[in-house]
């Protein structure tokens, strides 16, 4: 399958998931270009991630760590927005990534649950759960 570009496909119209896809398609961007900086902007300082192989990262991910995703391009899709609390809110949504290996390109799919806090006034990633898909 051929991904477009970064591309997002939101799933429902309201606010809050608009709001918060913005900031996923950022966090996505800062991951492709190796951000760091930008990516942890947009974490809490408990960030915790259990990532695609199953680790438990308790922490912000490091430049090297980020640099070692590959990613060339992404297409996110399905995205959806549900309130848990007055400031806090859980994100869905389907990631396919194409990884830039040296050996063969590869394409990944990945259900994502993701836990987002406001804090002053800022929407911040508290928890990332990636689940492999067929």
């Amino acid at each position: 399958m051929h991904l477009l570009m970064n591309e997002v496909l939101i799933a429902s119209d309201d606010a809050l998931t608009q709001t918060l896809a913005a900031r996923i398609k950022t966090l996505w961007d800062a991951r492709r270009s190796v951000d760091a900086s930008r990516l942890n902007a947009l974490l809490t300082e408990d960030y915790t991630a259990v990532h695609r192989d199953g680790t438990l990262h308790v922490r912000k991910p490091t430049e090297q760590e980020i640099a070692l995703e590959e990613i060339d391009h992404y297409q996110l899709t399905h995205l959806r927005a549900v309130p848990i609390g007055p400031e806090s809110a859980l994100m869905t949504y389907i990631a396919e990534i194409g990884i830039a290996s040296h050996i063969a390109p590869t394409t990944l799919k990945f259900a994502m649950g993701e836990v987002w806090l406001k804090q002053l006034y800022d929407w911040k990633c508290r928890y990332s759960q990636a689940t492999v898909l067929k």
